[in-house]
């Protein structure tokens, strides 16, 4: 007789081992990730509540800055749906019901260095109340361990993808040098080359013939001066403010003055039809110089990536709202679906290997997202392999600047945009 209750003791000390090894094996099993672990608790805490229980976890979210629920281990009971917005649970208290029809819940705070992150809660269909404290001893640890585990987690998932985005940008940097390298090379070998060739062959040559080589140098040094230009001003104002300087631009004008510059860059003018549509005293509100910028790389763009084929159209008309919608079309090679999300990055292009067709430094884009974002405009791609590519850009009109950027006089005023 009394040997039965030293019994009943000792093994209620293993069952509460046994349910502390759980809680330890749940924290430690686990290695993919918050989403995977938060299962585990929650399958956990079921387990040890006992047959028949379920379980559930919310965690605090952080735009409402209440609790909401995220997983679940079994159904659970309908008295008890709609627990986790319950005053005492929002509020970090333990909560013990029961419910009139049968059923037990317990809710035990999660919290991480004096903050409360989320609730575990357990629940039960039956009439006797499981939880003794043995079993909600358990569970409180569970809980408590679990919110730091977590949080710890997180932050290791946190510094991975930070360690992965630091090597991605490496390889980009590697690359990048790598091209603006061969990209500098190219027409500084053709102006060395052609300058020497007309040395050499001045006294035998004609004027024709001289005259071309010249043509061939200027090619050259348009596009010299258009890698520069890209790499200047996008390394100058990386991680600056963007000061614009902004006046009513008259559309066609600026779009007609960007075909010629990028006309000048190839030998005998663009080597694709085009044609510019734009609606009779179209004005939008931009600093003349970065639109003009604009609108260079994404015409370049255009007709490089037409590989010769069809034609490229630029089109402005008014839009909604007091916008100005203006659309550079081609019947180019287009872009793969995967990679339209990234071309805006800085340094990357869509073929970045040593033996890839069409040259470029994988800044333009990347300098077109900015400027345009600083005007308050957007700019939406429509693309698929082998049938074209159109960009659209949503430009305020004179009269709709966004907020803090308006023009003062007709000659523009400097504003700083971040």
């Amino acid at each position: 007789m009394k040997g039965t209750p030293r019994s009943k003791s000792h093994a209620g000390v293993l069952g509460a081992v046994d349910r502390v090894g759980a809680v330890a094996r749940a924290l430690t099993a686990t290695t993919d990730g918050v989403e995977a672990l938060r299962r585990e608790v929650v399958s956990t805490a079921a387990a040890i509540a006992g047959d028949g229980a379920s379980a559930a976890m919310a965690l605090r979210d952080d735009e409402t800055s209440s609790l909401q629920l995220v997983d679940s281990h079994e159904a659970g009971t309908d008295a008890f749906k709609g627990w986790e917005a319950l005053p005492e649970v929002q509020a970090g208290r333990r909560t013990a019901r029961t419910a009139a029809g049968g059923g037990s819940l317990l809710v035990l705070p999660m919290s991480s260095q004096g903050a409360l992150v989320g609730a575990l809660a357990v629940m039960t269909t039956s009439d006797d109340s499981p939880f003794g404290e043995d079993v909600e001893g358990v569970l409180a640890i569970l809980a408590s361990n679990a919110a730091i585990a977590m949080e710890n987690a997180r932050l290791y998932e946190v510094e991975r993808e930070s360690a992965r985005r630091l090597r991605e940008l490496d390889t980009l940097k590697t690359d990048f040098l790598s091209t603006v390298q061969h990209e500098l090379r190219t027409p500084l070998t053709a102006i060395l080359g052609l300058s020497d060739l007309i040395e050499m062959c001045w006294g035998v040559w004609e004027d024709a013939l001289k005259l071309e080589a010249l043509r061939d140098i200027q090619v050259a040094a348009r596009n010299l001066d258009g890698i520069v230009e890209t790499i200047i001003d996008f390394s100058a104002g990386d991680g600056e403010e963007l000061t614009l300087a902004l006046a009513s631009v008259p559309l066609d004008e600026a779009v007609q003055a960007a075909v010629t510059v990028v006309g000048e860059r190839h030998k005998g003018g663009l080597p694709i039809p085009d044609e510019i549509e734009v609606e009779p005293g179209l004005t939008l509100l931009a600093d003349p110089d970065r639109l003009g910028q604009v609108l260079r790389a994404l015409i370049d763009n255009a007709v490089k990536f037409s590989d010769g084929r069809g034609s490229m159209v630029v089109r402005g008309t008014r839009a909604d709202a007091g916008t100005v919608l203006i659309e550079i079309i081609d019947q180019g090679i287009g872009i793969p679906a995967d990679d339209v999300p990234r071309i805006f990055e800085r340094f990357f292009q869509v073929d970045n290997s040593a033996t890839r067709r069409f040259g470029g430094t994988g800044m333009g884009l990347a300098l077109v997202k900015r400027v345009v974002a600083a005007h308050g405009a957007t700019v939406d791609v429509d693309t698929g392999v082998g049938s074209g590519t159109r960009i659209a850009l949503r430009w305020p009109g004179p009269a709709e600047a966004p907020d803090g950027i308006r023009a003062e006089d007709p000659m523009g005023s400097s504003v700083p945009v971040q």
